[in-house]
């Protein structure tokens, strides 16, 4: 089987180097892009090197940031450049390939696997080519990792900033991992982090040796995705949202507040739900998978998917799946959610020809469209599901 050739592309300070874009007259001086102080915004969002230098972290409070830094400018965020900006990266992604899964504003992976014969160039060449017109472009620095791996790939570009570019291949592979922490691995959040270190696990070249079922009895599913993930087989395909594709229907949010209950996770969830299934039969889609990402606290995260073998587009089939993948993926007790997102894929209209039997619970997909129109003639709130029915 032909080895990936997987980007990670993260855009160095994001927020903070487009606000001195913005203004000019910031660059030189510490800054970060915060929210309110008298609301959960009220956090540093990012912070340029300067600030960094100081000891300023993203996550923390403002008052905390300024006792680190007294001389840190604080900026209000402008999100509709951010948007901006982002999408004019993005253009430039894809001139190189389609296969692009963003990850939040400032971050993508770029499967250029097919590309490589096209360009007749290496993985490292077209990074060094992206890095080159986004500087020259767009006026911003990324660094970039190159592997055959999505976790791998997001390692490199970790390894080097601002402006890096580490490859990491079969050859090397080892010798980086020897270096790195198991916290330096995208989805191994504290809670996860302390436990392996109460095993004596420290590093990635420590969690590389152990058996793979060593992982499933102490970690359950996640331990498999963690011994695959720092082994370079983590072979999901890119979740590319380009709504011309129409190859997927997706919604995530953060929430207002961290996330601590099955309550709240259910709720939000529904909500979820509600809305791509909404999204669905109004472009006439079943979806045969159901993916879903959490985003924690921390900003370590877990995703999984569970494919069926019919299609389904409405709310309670979509959530009933979702939150079993939640559970599957961390079980009831969990550190804090900062974020979720659901992506149906596998997608297929309901004028292709299909057999019956594959589509879901006709009655279910009626009322769906009854509520839908419910909601298009009295507004969204009219109407929404109980949070009490039975999930399985």
């Amino acid at each position: 089987m032909e080895k990936r050739a997987i980007l990670h592309v993260d855009m160095n300070n994001f927020y903070a180097s487009v606000e001195c874009l913005l203004n000019p007259s910031l660059k030189n001086y510490a800054i970060a892009v915060a929210g309110d102080p008298n609301k959960r915004t009220g956090i540093i969002l990012a912070k340029n090197y300067i600030a960094k230098v100081y000891g300023v972290k993203t996550g923390e409070a403002i008052w905390e940031a300024k006792q680190k830094c007294p001389i840190l400018i604080t900026v209000a965020p402008h999100y509709d450049k951010y948007e901006e900006f982002s999408k004019k990266a993005q253009s430039i992604y894809y001139k190189y390939t389609d296969l692009i899964e963003p990850f939040g504003l400032d971050e993508c992976w770029l499967d250029v696997t097919c590309s490589l014969k096209f360009f007749d160039c290496t993985a490292k060449e077209i990074a060094e080519k992206i890095q080159k017109q986004i500087y020259e472009e767009l006026g911003l620095t990324v660094s970039i990792g190159v592997s055959f791996g999505k976790t791998l790939a997001k390692l490199g570009s970790d390894i080097k900033k601002p402006m890096g570019l580490t490859v990491i291949d079969e050859n090397n592979h080892i010798d980086i991992i020897k270096k790195l922490k198991v916290e330096d691995m995208i989805m191994i959040g504290k809670h996860t982090t302390k436990k392996l270190h109460t095993m004596n696990i420290n590093t990635l070249y420590d969690l590389y040796l152990l058996p793979v079922d060593f992982l499933r009895q102490h970690f359950g599913i996640v331990g498999v995705y963690m011994h695959n993930a720092i082994s370079g087989i983590d072979d999901d395909k890119l979740i590319t949202p380009r709504e011309e594709d129409t190859k997927s229907v997706g919604n995530g949010a953060t929430s207002v507040k961290d996330m601590t209950t099955s309550e709240e996770i259910k709720n939000f969830l529904l909500d979820l739900s509600s809305k791509v299934a909404s999204r669905l039969r109004a472009h006439g889609f079943g979806a045969k998978t159901v993916h879903l990402t959490i985003k924690f606290a921390d900003f370590s995260y877990l995703s999984a998917q569970h494919s069926l073998t019919y299609y389904i587009s409405n709310e309670q089939d979509i959530f009933k799946l979702a939150y079993q993948i939640f559970n599957e993926l961390v079980g009831t007790k969990f550190a804090p959610v900062r974020a979720l997102r659901i992506c149906t894929t596998g997608l297929i209209t309901k004028d292709e020809p299909v057999q019956v039997s594959l589509w879901t619970n006709h009655k279910k997909e009626n009322l769906s469209q009854a509520i839908d129109k419910l909601k298009n003639k009295f507004g969204k709130d009219v109407i929404s599901l109980a949070k009490d029915f039975s999930l399985f």
